[in-house]
């Protein structure tokens, strides 16, 4: 979502925002993440979301421009060697790819990655060098959508992009103002209605409901009527939300990741800290995760496709019996919550807390449960937290 500011989603509240919030409060997310460390503009930005590459250096893709491309030209001629992007991988696994897009910039993308520019596939049959399947440029972003809601109706695609330009129109016209009532928030809630409209598309369809995992970040936030300037906290924070199956309702990124992501707070660390930040351009490598298919070629974001989005399960969840006393047993990760639940009647569900709150550390947590031997059946499960 092309110039969404991360605070203008709190600011306006779930009763404004029930989709934004549908995925904060069933998904996983941060209101912290960080855009490309030099560039704070959409192209060279989105370039980075499908590529898992910085902007700039040998391991970057290159690509600074942000107006429309010269004919001819291409991420390839541009740099100087073939750029990889979520498409090739996808792609050339067999999956169904598309761009939705409501800039014209981006047909960079789709001559990047064509018949003509396009990679060989050397990845089990042969998929043909056009990474992407279908291509819809439109301006108009509720036409755009309903598009895909038609073509996702009758033949859903594997991967998608899908690029709503609407927040950064009104942040240059009126200013990122964040306000609830200004032009810009008014903004926000139409892009609210056309959330929800995929997610009804999505609740819809057998083949997509319960199988779709969506990822939402933006290119760069805004200041006044601009956001050229990376080093304006307001213009490189930027929302990352994963929402799908498995996912942890309501959880933190930063949380589910300790050791492998630092909250940066207002700063603005490089790419050579030692523990990075999550940037907006983890989300290639995030959907591929959630393909089942390896990191992008050459990606240096997340190549190791480590963000978590849940909690892993208890590796040991144990009753001991030492009569009179029963006890559980249950391995944790650390600074979790853990309560424990019981109910007499797995049918029924009817489940209450035994425990509430128990810290994880690491370890192995061993806690008394009071009258166990008093109920003739009895189950037991975890509820994670933080």
């Amino acid at each position: 979502m092309d110039g969404l500011r991360p605070d203008v989603i709190p600011n306006l509240g779930a009763s404004n925002l029930p989709n934004f919030y549908r995925l904060r409060t069933e998904g996983a997310f941060t209101d912290n993440a960080l855009s490309d460390y030099d560039f704070t503009v959409t192209l060279p930005n989105h370039t980075t979301q499908l590529t898992g590459r910085p902007v700039l250096g040998s391991a970057g893709h290159n690509w600074t421009n942000n107006t429309d491309p010269a004919p001819g030209q291409t991420l390839a001629s541009n740099k100087g060697s073939y750029v990889a992007g979520v498409f090739d991988v996808a792609h050339d696994h067999g999956l169904s790819t598309g761009v939705y897009a409501s800039k014209s910039k981006f047909s960079l993308f789709a001559v990047s990655w064509d018949a003509t520019n396009g990679a060989p596939d050397v990845t089990g049959p042969d998929n043909g060098n056009n990474k992407i399947d279908v291509y819809v440029n439109n301006s108009d972003t509720t036409a755009l959508v309903n598009t895909l809601i038609v073509n996702g109706s009758n033949q859903p695609l594997n991967y998608v992009f899908l690029h709503l330009a609407d927040p950064d129109a009104a942040g240059h016209a009126y200013g990122w103002d964040v306000t609830p009532g200004s032009q810009y928030c008014n903004t926000i809630q139409a892009m609210d209605n056309l959330l929800g409209a995929v997610f009804a598309l999505v609740d819809g369809q057998p083949a997509l409901s319960g199988h779709t995992a969506i990822i939402l970040t933006a290119d760069h936030g805004g200041l006044n009527n601009g956001h050229s300037d990376p080093m304006l906290p307001e213009d490189y924070t930027v929302p990352f939300y994963v929402w799908g199956p498995g996912v942890m309702p309501g959880a933190d990124l930063y949380a589910l990741n300790p050791t492998t992501r630092l909250n940066p707070g207002t700063g603005r660390p490089d790419y050579s800290a030692p523990i990075q930040p999550i940037r907006n351009g983890e989300a290639a490598n995030v959907a591929l995760k959630w393909l089942g298919l390896g990191p992008v070629p050459g990606s240096t974001i997340n190549p190791d496709q480590n963000l978590a989005w849940t909690v892993p399960p208890p590796e040991d969840f144990r009753v001991i019996f030492n009569r009179p006393n029963v006890a559980l047993a249950f391995t944790t990760v650390s600074n979790v919550l853990y309560d424990i639940q019981s109910c007499g009647n797995w049918a029924a569900g009817s489940w209450i807390n035994v425990t509430t709150n128990l810290v994880g550390d690491g370890g192995t947590i061993t806690n008394a449960v009071p009258d166990a031997l008093n109920f003739p059946s009895q189950f037991y499960r975890l509820r994670l937290h933080f």
